[in-house]
């Protein structure tokens, strides 16, 4: 079964279409979820959402923290179940950690680039 991929999209300023692995992994690490807690925000998979500057600023704090913990993993590959089949079988994907990294902060810096442009961000998850 195919993974969902997020895409990030900022007026004038472009697109980012984060991996299936990745995305898949912030939910089912619970980032998403953690956010929306912590911020009152709704952002769900499989949803569009429009983020103001003032959000994206909180995400870019997010994602550095959830890079922070990554880093501090002591693994080579990341596994995470992303999926249950009709059956309840867990589908898991195993991913390469510096991976998660690389891409974690090219998101960084794609809505580092949308705050300093002072542009909301639409993020189709």
């Amino acid at each position: 079964m195919r993974m969902q991929e997020s895409l990030f999209s900022v007026e004038e300023g472009g697109q980012l279409r984060l991996s299936g692995s990745l995305s898949e992994w912030l939910f089912s690490s619970k980032f998403w979820s953690d956010f929306n807690a912590k911020c009152s925000t709704m952002f769900d998979q499989y949803e569009e959402d429009e983020a103001d500057v003032s959000v994206v600023k909180t995400v870019i704090i997010a994602v550095e923290a959830r890079a922070r913990a990554l880093q501090e993993l002591d693994v080579r590959d990341v596994e995470f179940v992303y999926r249950w089949t009709a059956k309840h079988k867990p589908l898991k994907a195993s991913v390469s950690r510096e991976a998660l990294l690389s891409e974690l902060m090219t998101l960084r810096d794609f809505l580092c680039e949308a705050v300093a442009r002072n542009r909301s961000v639409i993020l189709s998850l």
